[in-house]
């Protein structure tokens, strides 16, 4: 299964689940860099940005259902010393990841309410650039006209 996999050309393997430990040194042995329980949903999502299929079987494996990739690298963050898979330089890529973090759930809820209803104005303006002024604002232009 390793000599299939690293024939197709592959130089990393995204499983959604899990494989032994034998499995995993074969392949690092073999200089294919594994990564082994992969959510479900983000599965899809890599295939989407690399531009590969999901392959359920090794032995359906071809160079044609590889995605691509210009760069793969593990970052280390936080305190606690927690790792990070990034994949950058897709050719489909349209994926943007927002890691919010916080000293409380409850604050990390709030960066996340807060980050959504930007993205939602962001949006919003796309869709039509019309701006309904706050604020104070309408204050302001009262205060303006009584001035004049």
């Amino acid at each position: 299964m390793v000599k299939k996999v690293k024939d197709s050309g592959a130089n990393i393997a995204m499983c959604q689940w899990g494989f032994d430990d034998e499995a995993n040194h074969l392949l690092l042995t073999n200089g294919l860099l594994a990564v082994r329980w992969v959510a479900g949903g983000d599965v899809e999502l890599l295939a989407m940005a690399t531009g590969g299929r999901i392959i359920p079987r090794f032995e359906d494996i071809t160079s044609e259902k590889l995605g691509k990739a210009g760069i793969i690298e593990e970052l280390t963050y936080g305190t606690m010393s927690e790792k990070l898979l990034v994949i950058k330089e897709c050719a489909n890529s349209k994926v943007v990841t927002i890691l919010c973090r916080g000293s409380s759930t409850m604050i990390v809820n709030e960066v996340k309410r807060s980050i959504h209803d930007s993205l939602c104005v962001v949006r919003n303006l796309i869709k039509g650039n019309k701006v309904v002024y706050g604020g104070g604002s309408a204050e302001i232009a009262c205060y303006l006209a009584i001035h004049e």
